[in-house]
């Protein structure tokens, strides 16, 4: 079934494209049409064979094939297809005629079809979309799946002949830098990008306008001369409202329109937060004039019925589960992330670290170098004005000495971010001492003591040995953690093979504990971001109850269940949501007659009662964990229940009979 679009009376209007699309498998799709499967976008082919550890999980192309009718009315306007993102390779087709080729799996792209589509007709749209993997586009491997598909959406974009520009690496086309900002007064920079297909700008004017709360509190209008495509003005805004996190994380409205007199020929709407910030070798960040440790988890975009294929609704959930732990940033690993998703973390103040999919191998290619540059101008001006994004990461953990060397292509990139965009830091993740790890403005480290190597004493000890030799580098911790299964649970707290089959959840709640012990210690530290908030599928791992899941994460991979980890984050960073919690709970079938019971809580004291008998009030740490040692318990079963002013929590043990 066709599409017919028909103009309203606007200057610019968008379509969703996401319904009723026809794919087939394989180059050859094309001429079976007999053969398709109906989908709607998002869309990905990986959703069973890549989710349970078959590392052959399919790694080819199919073709998305719609067709399009656009209205008469639609004579001498523009159109324009966004996809939000093609894994990794696209082919866009109009009538079997070539249109263009995007390279690189997590970015928008966008293609003008203007001279492909003539108005009143039918025509078929084709994109061939795969996903292999391939020496000269990142990533080249990594330890997540590569899920092939159109997983982001489809839209047409439909303009005036004269316009905004929509396909500027499938920018906005407007660009607010930020400069001189503090509680007094902040200057903003606008560069407005423009194009024309057939007609002069000259004479037009760009109207640029700063609102808050529908009132008008800046504004500037420019005149076009004659071959202009872009306009630039300044706006100062008094006292601002600041953009101030999770505390208080308020947004401008900019408006940029373009008219020819009193006809407005388009208009685009973007949201604005106006903040400063800083980050230091002994004070760590600081936002806005104030302290303000970033505290959060990496996360993938990935989910068990979905893979990476996601509705709004998807974001919207981990983002739920994101603030009830009390995250105030999040690392969005390793690779750029949905436009969506950067919108919401704006809208409710998480800081964000926004990363390009330089993973783990650098080889000396043209075309991969290419591409790298590629992703990176496109993750920046993609994702330019959200004030969420505080920093571009630029690699993650890139292996040197015994493949080509990655220095000169991180310091390459370090570069170019820096002439993309000079109101932003730029910071890597790093695993090793390597001369990268001072190229950028700050550095991170990925380390699992007491998980993959070391004692759990060697995160501190590490960590002072590292800002002693390097006084001069702000550091950070863009990894720790240690995997568990819900269903694993032990009375004893052994330490698991990390790639073996056993993760008993208790050893990961000790490790969280010790770390951030250490963590929490060394105020200097820039970041701390937890190894992971979700767990995530990982095709080649053969570890935990499931294989080709790294189990690593706080959440399960269907989101239904928190582990133990994540609440004693909550009680350590959720100021808000006064609660107690009993660690263990899975555990509720033993056989010793006594154990020793592990509370979080966030909200002081607490009074334990074992089958309706006090055993007494206990005060948390310094990490908000309660403990009683030498529980008792009576055979069958035993209500454990804990209680304070504020709150409280039960749990049913069983002690079992081990000889009946």
């Amino acid at each position: 079934m066709a599409m017919a679009l028909t103009l309203p009376l606007v200057a610019r209007e968008v379509y969703d494209l996401d319904k009723e699309w026809k794919i087939n498998k394989g180059f050859e799709s094309a001429l079976k049409p007999c053969n398709s499967q109906k989908i709607d976008l998002p869309h990905t082919w990986n959703t069973k064979d890549a989710m349970f550890g078959d590392t052959d999980y399919y790694r080819g192309m199919y073709c998305y094939s719609k067709m399009l009718r656009c209205g008469e009315d639609l004579f001498g306007k523009r159109i324009f297809l966004r996809i939000g993102a093609a894994q990794t390779i696209a082919d866009v087709y109009i009538d079997n005629r070539f249109v263009g080729q995007h390279k690189g799996g997590y970015t928008a792209f966008v293609y003008e079809l203007t001279d492909y589509i003539q108005p009143g007709k039918e025509h078929r749209l084709d994109i061939r979309v795969s996903n292999p993997q391939t020496m000269d586009i990142a990533p080249i491997c990594g330890d997540f799946n590569i899920y092939g598909g159109l997983y982001r959406g489809a839209q047409l974009i439909v303009t005036a002949d004269r316009c905004i520009d929509p396909a500027f690496y499938a920018s906005s086309g407007v660009f607010v830098t930020q400069r001189d900002v503090t509680k007094k007064q902040a200057i903003l920079d606008i560069k407005t990008l423009l194009s024309s297909k057939s007609r002069s700008l000259k004479g037009c004017t760009l109207d640029i306008k700063l609102m808050s709360e529908g009132k008008i509190i800046a504004k500037a209008s420019n005149v076009l001369p004659d071959e202009a495509n872009e306009a630039e003005c300044t706006l100062t805004v008094k006292n601002p409202h600041l953009w101030d996190g999770v505390r208080d994380p308020y947004l401008y409205t900019l408006v940029a329109t373009l008219r020819d007199g009193a006809t407005i020929l388009d208009s685009n709407e973007e949201k604005i937060g106006l903040r400063y910030f800083s980050v230091d070798p002994d004070k760590g960040f600081c936002l806005n004039g104030h302290d303000y440790q970033l505290r959060g988890a990496n996360m993938h975009q990935d989910r068990a019925e979905r893979a990476s294929a996601y509705f709004d609704a998807d974001f919207d959930t981990d983002l739920d589960i994101v603030c009830e732990m009390g995250c105030n940033a999040m690392r969005l690993s390793h690779y750029p992330h949905a436009k969506y998703l950067h919108s919401q973390m704006d809208r409710r103040g998480l800081v964000a670290w926004a990363e390009i999919p330089f993973v783990n191998v650098y080889v000396d290619n043209p075309a991969y170098k290419d591409n790298l540059r590629q992703q990176l101008t496109e993750l920046v001006y993609q994702n330019y004005n959200h004030p969420s994004i505080l920093f571009w990461g630029l690699f993650n953990e890139i292996n040197g000495g015994w493949m080509d060397d990655p220095n000169p292509m991180a310091a390459e990139l370090v570069a170019l971010a820096k002439k993309l965009d000079t109101s932003r830091l730029v910071t890597g993740a790093s695993n090793q001492n390597d001369k990268f790890n001072g190229y950028t403005d700050m550095i991170a480290f990925n380390k699992y003591f007491g998980w993959a190597y070391g004692e759990m004493s060697g995160m501190g000890e590490w960590l002072d040995k590292e800002h002693a030799s390097h006084p001069e580098r702000s550091v950070g911790i863009s990894e720790y953690g240690a995997g568990a299964c819900v269903w694993h649970q032990s009375d004893s707290l052994l330490r698991p093979e990390p790639y073996g089959q056993w993760h008993p959840e208790n050893w990961q709640t000790y490790y969280h504990i010790e770390n951030y012990r250490q963590l929490k210690a060394r105020s200097w530290l820039w970041c701390n971001f937890i190894w992971c908030m979700f767990d995530f599928g990982a095709a080649p791992r053969r570890e935990g109850n499931v294989f080709g899941r790294n189990d690593k994460g706080l959440v399960t991979y269907d989101r239904s269940m928190r582990k133990d980890a994540y609440y004693f984050y909550k009680a350590n960073w959720n100021e808000t949501d006064k609660f107690l919690y009993i660690a263990s709970r899975r555990n509720n079938h033993r056989s010793s007659s006594e154990f020793t019971l592990q509370v979080f809580s966030n909200c002081g004291d607490a009074e334990l009662f074992v089958n309706g008998q006090s055993f007494g009030t206990m005060s948390p740490d310094d990490v908000n964990v309660i403990e009683w040692r030498g529980v008792g318990l009576k055979f069958g079963k035993n209500v454990i229940e804990v209680k304070n002013r504020y709150a409280k929590d039960s749990v049913e043990i069983y002690r079992e009979n081990k000889f009946f």
